[in-house]
């Protein structure tokens, strides 16, 4: 049934008579089915009324109209028909009295016009076939310049038609890189107004005329700097090409702001320059997690040259010191943060192993996608190795190793907290050394400090490895003991301990015998915390001494 404007690929032509006169109406309809390669589907209207109705509905391949119609007549009646059916070609039937009307009528976009009389059906058919195959074309060249225009009108370009006198026209992204409000604030000013230099050589060029201050035709496309209309210089590429306009030569010229680009191109360039000069090491990834870029600092701090690596996994710096489930969580906050920042043991070239603050972030595309994963770190062996010495000082006791005060406090604290969450059971064993002084006063305090070095031992093969020993200072020692079974634990360990301690000590052939008391304070029995446990073993232990030493006291 219904077709395109054309036609074409249809079975049958859609045809529209507008016709108020039934027997030239009967003559269209009867020389339309006469030697006809094609059918024909005719509507027929008597008035303009009736046929601007029919535009709502199907689409019609072709349009004939008797210019006088009851409601309308002449060049009102094409007028209206062109306006509604803007895709259907209009062919005008006249008498022989209105032929000047008809080629009025083609002059106002009729694609051509019949006299009424004739019989000749191929005469008909040549006339709707022409005058499709016209609309047809007309239309692509229509639509073809309409598109050419749109893409000039939206082209984020700035793109200007130049005489070598004057701005002939200007698209509105001409207007904005020149920043002007009206599109008539451009047109008719003298090139030498937009452009100067190598710049207005190329336009006045293009345009047909040699360059102003050479003398000579400059290249077709320059990189230059502009001035807009409100005095603000900007960075441009400006591109210069000879046409036609009003037969004469003209210039179309299309200028590029590329003040961004260029402000990206000194950006990379300090970039590198970042890249390479920094004393960080830094790695580049592709998606594919494969390494892309390395800078000298990398070299120095894995002892891999560039060429060694890239297009590596950077599974070869693995150390193997981290399980699966750290990378898993190292990725997983990666990916949803961006970044990670933490410290990661890796391996050298040479075999050593190294401790190194890294930080790794993604470079997303537009679209969203992971296009590069960038790591920045650094070697903090040393310094981690110093922290390590710094923290170690402060925790453990200088001379046997024990941890000291502050790290019993600690440990115990944590052990109290357990208990309590598990309503277990702890002990608490204070010791004071016996005889300790007198070995002191006669072998001297090299001897005394090795006989605490020895001791120490013996006091840690006394315990558990879940257990802490720790040394207060002097001769004064502390048994934390967590997770105890029975109330009798802590009693087995310190009559262990005494017995340990009343083997004589060899030290460098001198013979030493000491001896231990001790008081065992017990949670939650004699204590909820720290100092309440702490000082009820003190006590018992002084008790122990006042008792007769070598021996344990439960408080």
């Amino acid at each position: 049934m219904g077709g395109s404007a054309s036609g074409l690929g249809f079975d049958a032509v859609r045809v529209l008579l507008v016709e108020d006169n039934p027997g030239d109406a009967r003559l269209v309809r009867l020389l339309l089915t006469e030697d006809s390669d094609r059918p024909y589907l005719v509507t027929h209207v008597a008035t303009l009324k009736d046929a601007l109705a029919q535009a709502a509905g199907p689409a019609f391949d072709v349009v004939l109209t008797d210019l006088g119609l009851p409601d309308s007549c002449g060049t009102d009646t094409v007028d209206a028909l062109l306006a509604a059916f803007p895709d259907a070609p209009l062919v005008v039937l006249t008498g022989l009295a209105d032929q000047r009307i008809g080629m009025d009528a083609v002059q106002r976009g009729c694609q051509d016009y019949l006299v009424k009389g004739f019989e000749d059906p191929q005469l008909l058919h040549r006339t709707i076939r022409y005058a499709i195959s016209r609309s047809a074309v007309a239309r692509e060249l229509r639509e073809s310049e309409e598109r050419f225009r749109t893409l000039i009108e939206v082209s984020p370009e700035a793109i200007l038609l130049c005489s070598d006198e004057a701005v002939l026209f200007a698209n509105p992204s001409a207007m904005q890189t020149f920043g002007v409000a009206r599109r008539q604030d451009l047109l008719g000013l003298e090139p030498a107004r937009l452009f100067s230099g190598p710049a207005l050589d190329l336009v006045l060029a293009a345009a047909g005329k040699a360059g102003a201050e050479t003398g000579e035709a400059p290249q077709n496309r320059i990189e230059c700097q502009l001035t807009r209309c409100d005095g603000d210089h900007f960075e441009a590429e400006v591109t210069a090409a000879s046409v036609q306009h009003a037969r004469r030569p003209a210039a179309e010229v299309i200028v590029r702001d590329i003040t961004e680009r260029k402000l990206a191109e000194r950006q990379y360039r300090l970039n590198s320059a970042v890249f390479e000069t920094t004393a960080e090491a830094m790695m580049v990834t592709g998606a594919d997690h494969r390494i892309v870029a390395v800078n000298p600092a990398f070299e120095r701090v894995t002892g891999y040259k560039a060429g060694e690596v890239l297009g590596k996994n950077p599974k070869i710096l693995s150390s193997g010191r981290h399980p699966a489930a750290f990378y898993k969580a190292m990725w997983a906050e990666l990916l949803t943060e961006g970044h990670w920042h933490g410290e990661i043991w890796n391996r050298r070239r040479n075999g050593e192993i190294y401790v190194q603050r890294a930080t790794f972030s993604l470079i997303r595309d537009a679209e969203g996608h992971v296009v590069n994963h960038v790591g920045v770190f650094s070697d903090i062996t040393d310094e981690k190795q110093e922290a390590e010495r710094i923290l170690y000082r402060a925790s453990y006791d200088a001379l046997t190793g024990l941890p000291n005060r502050a790290l019993l406090h600690d440990r115990l604290h944590q052990a109290l907290a357990k208990a309590y969450r598990e309503q277990g059971r702890l002990g608490v064993l204070f010791l004071d050394l016996d005889g300790f002084k007198p070995v002191n006063d006669r072998f001297g305090h090299l001897v005394g400090d090795q006989l605490l070095v020895v001791l120490a031992e013996r006091l840690r093969g006394c315990v558990r490895e879940s257990d802490t020993v720790a040394r207060l200072g002097g001769d004064e020692f502390v048994i934390v003991l967590p997770d105890m079974v029975g109330s009798d634990d802590a009693a087995v360990v310190a009559d262990k301990v005494v017995q340990a301690l009343e083997e004589p000590f060899s030290l460098d052939g001198i013979s030493v015998i000491i001896g231990t008391s001790i008081g065992i304070a017990l949670y939650p029995d004699n204590g909820e915390n720290e100092e309440e446990l702490l000082g009820a073993a003190d006590r018992a232990m002084y008790l122990a001494k006042q008792t007769g030493k070598a021996r344990y006291i439960l408080a």
